[in-house]
């Protein structure tokens, strides 16, 4: 089920509320989202509609992970789970909550043109949101209808969190709402318009007054439109290269893994960035073992066709590596000083035992004796990473010490010196995949969130390598990602944070420092897409639906058609942490399975957009990508299971 918006919702939620019980009661909204959703429910009870003011306490570094939150008169509500989990004391909330309360006394100001509401004392109240998930404001709004000593408090929403509804019932406080459903992910995914309310319409529903007609196109598109930088030509970069040029590690994204623009602007800028501002590889979202076969070549000077190489790739889905898109970029390389493409990802299990073996079968044979003897601790599973997997539930030691202990070995034997050092440097870093990789798989028989961590994990280690690799070559220490937005944006500026994930891009942050990382989004509103609508299935050409009112792509797709543009993008700076730009809303995230049909039910990551990126690009229609060759149905689990990015 999913509402139209929110005065739809109300007018559902309406019918759940039982006019005898709940006669003569006040009926008090959240603002600004609980509004509209309150008003159906005021007049189906005949009483006025007010508003209770309660400010989020967001945590310093990520505003949208509620710490806790203040009420009008304050009364304090916080979540000792989050408050230990970002490392601070309740002191610490002082200067947010000094800061939130001056917030509530101008909506006051707004809202109720400065008056106190009227007195709750022995008084029935049904308080309204448009959704509740954590429910720090509404756990911060009972505690002040407590002490205004109300006689009866119902939190009155069309969807709520079960475990949260749970945890308000535990307060002797009624819960009536339409859904409760067992994952709730984001409130906004309930909706299909969950575009932001402004004051203006707050304040024309609480005087009574019908409110306007939403102009069209938005405020929110009229500011993006303002701020929009054209991207026709490559000359339009020049900011956005300003901008990235004296970071570090610059990682670019990609909100489809098979639309032809984003990799074709993503090697336009690290083409600048390789041959001008002395960046020294790219590294990407896809295996070290096939990466490594284009190298040599490019390397080498040989003369063996970039597609040649990639018509070999056999790992599901080939097309993400082995397309036309790809291809150009690292034949334009060759012509050029070529930069190094290096593979990131950890799934090339066996490929990678391979490799490490053929690797000291040259360098110390007898070495690599004792390295095949220890991976054929995974003969019986034949070569199947899930069979593997599946027989750590009944023998969880696995060959978890036999992948180790040949790390440790190729790292500590004395090799062949008169090899390549580039070839020691690749054979151990085959041996640091297959040790994350045995870890990932046994992660799978977990939960979905420690196996991601362990992957991006992987990500970012071998991203701290390639580095260091830099370094010791007497190389500038500058390396850029290719990578989807959900590996690329920063966690902490979308939900992941609550379900307890991490990724590359907020680890790196975190890590390095944000102002020696830079990164950069890619939006799309319609078009077309490779993609497979199985695991493991066929590729196609699937067709992308207009993106749902009240996202961040619809809200571009608005911006693009103020200025009379096909694609631009935004860059961000410090002012924009707070304001639109910091708003939370949905943002468009396709894998390497995809079901149009289902575009609405899941294929979107709640954002605060300037915080999860440095700058966004956005393609308003978007073309497939163009794969080398077709693949054919396996009926396996991807790698990529189960979030397909």
């Amino acid at each position: 089920m999913k509402f139209t918006n929110r005065r739809d919702a109300g007018q559902i939620l309406a019918k759940r509320i039982d006019r005898a019980e709940w006669k003569d009661s006040m009926v008090l909204a959240l603002p600004r989202g609980g509004v509209p959703v309150a008003l159906p429910l005021a007049k189906r009870l005949g009483v006025p509609l007010q508003v209770v003011l309660v400010r989020k306490l967001g945590a310093p570094m990520q505003p949208e992970f509620a710490l806790g939150a203040v009420a009008e008169d304050g009364s304090l509500y916080v979540n000792e789970r989050a408050l230990r989990y970002e490392g601070l004391k309740l002191a610490d909330l002082d200067p947010m909550i000094k800061r939130e309360q001056s917030r509530i006394e101008e909506q006051k100001k707004s809202f109720r043109e400065g008056m106190d509401l009227p007195p709750i004392t022995g008084k029935k109240v049904i308080l309204v949101d448009d959704g509740v998930a954590t429910g720090a404001t509404v756990f911060a709004a009972i505690e002040y209808l407590k002490r205004q000593k109300a006689s009866k408090i119902a939190i009155a929403v069309p969807v709520c969190a079960p475990e949260t509804a749970q945890q308000i019932r535990n307060l002797g406080v009624d819960v009536i709402a339409v859904i409760e459903p067992e994952r709730l992910a984001s409130v906004g995914m309930w909706y299909q318009d969950f575009s932001q309310i402004e004051d203006r319409e707050v304040i024309q529903i609480l005087k009574g007054s019908p409110p306007e007609t939403r102009r069209n196109p938005s405020r929110l598109a009229h500011q993006i439109a303002e701020r929009l930088l054209p991207l026709s030509t490559d000359e339009d970069l020049a900011p956005l290269i300003a901008h990235i040029r004296n970071r570090e590690v610059v990682m670019l994204g990609e909100s489809t893994h098979g639309t032809s623009e984003f990799y074709r602007i993503r090697a336009k800028i690290s083409r600048f960035l390789s041959r001008n501002e002395e960046f020294s590889f790219v590294a990407v979202e896809g295996d070290w073992p096939d990466s490594q076969k284009l190298n040599s070549n490019l390397k080498n000077a040989r003369t063996k066709s970039v597609r040649e190489i990639m018509k070999t790739f056999k790992r599901w889905p080939t097309w993400m590596w082995a397309n036309e898109e790809v291809a150009d970029y690292l034949e334009a390389e060759r012509r050029g000083n070529p930069c190094p493409f290096f593979g990131l990802d950890v799934y090339s299990f066996f490929e990678s035992m391979d490799a490490v073996i053929e690797y000291a079968k040259k360098a110390n044979p007898f070495l690599a004796k004792l390295l095949k003897e220890r991976y054929s601790c995974f003969e019986p599973f034949q070569r199947d990473e899930f069979s593997y997997a599946r027989s750590l539930e009944r023998f969880p030691e696995g060959c978890a010490t036999e992948v180790l202990l040949n790390l440790e070995s190729l790292l500590k034997e004395n090799l062949d010196p008169a090899i390549d050092p580039d070839e020691r440097f690749s054979a151990e870093q085959n041996a640091r995949i297959v040790v994350n990789a045995e870890n990932y798989y046994r992660a799978l028989l977990g939960s979905d969130e420690h196996s991601w961590n362990v992957r991006d994990g992987h990500m970012l280690d071998t991203l701290d390598l390639l580095l260091g690799q830099c370094r010791r070559k007497g190389k500038p220490e500058k390396g850029i990602v290719w990578a989807h937005n959900t590996h690329v944006g920063d966690y902490r500026a979308t939900d992941m944070v609550r379900s307890g994930y991490t990724n590359l891009g907020g680890l790196a942050r975190q890590s390095m420092g944000a102002d020696r990382v830079a990164l950069v989004g890619f939006g799309t509103y319609s078009g077309r897409v490779v993609a497979s609508n199985a695991w493991g299935g066929k590729e196609q050409v699937l067709t992308i639906p207009d993106a749902p009112a009240g996202s961040w792509d619809a809200y571009f797709h608005e911006a693009l058609k103020v200025r009379g543009w096909k694609q631009g993008y935004l860059i961000f700076d410090a002012k924009d942490q707070d304001g639109p730009f910091a708003e939370v809303f949905g943002q468009r995230a396709i894998g390497v399975v995809y079901q149009p049909n289902r575009d609405s039910r899941g294929n979107s990551v709640p954002t605060s957009l300037s915080r999860r990126y440095d700058a966004f690009i956005f393609v308003d229609q978007t073309t497939a990508l163009h794969s080398l060759h077709a693949i054919h149905e396996t009926g396996r689990f991807p790698e990529t299971w189960p979030r397909g990015v």
